[in-house]
């Protein structure tokens, strides 16, 4: 069974790429566009946000050979400050045959932490193909 690899025009409006250096993880990457800064000059911690959800589903997801529907996300922002590029990461920290916990984190290039969230999903073994 293979997951699709079908992206969104959300996922592609903000500009999100998957690293394809690891086909065992997937790790988002994201490269600073003018339009996602505040009014401040900081990032919007949306992005972030976004970024740390689809990062921990997506790969929930790839793991189980699921679907993988966000239950709870909780966020902290260490620094919005805008940075070149960005890179987000997922751990699996539990799972039974209902639901996944994860926890994801965001760098930016020089690899300082960004921002961390954990997230609880909910999966349905076998839906996806």
């Amino acid at each position: 069974m293979e997951i699709s690899k079908v992206q969104s025009t959300f996922f592609e409006h903000i500009g999100f790429r998957r690293d394809e250096t690891d086909s065992d993880a997937f790790n988002l990457e994201l490269d600073l566009q003018p339009e996602l800064l505040q009014d401040d000059g900081t990032i919007h911690s949306g992005v972030f946000s976004t970024m740390l959800d689809i990062v921990m589903g997506a790969t929930i997801s790839q793991k189980f050979l699921s679907f993988a529907t966000t239950i709870n996300l909780n966020i902290s922002f260490f620094n919005l400050d805008p940075y070149p590029s960005f890179r987000a990461e997922t751990t699996i920290l539990h799972h039974d045959t209902k639901s996944v916990t994860a926890e994801g984190v965001i760098f930016n290039y020089e690899g300082d932490l960004i921002a961390k969230g954990m997230g609880t999903f909910k999966i349905s073994p076998g839906s996806r193909q």
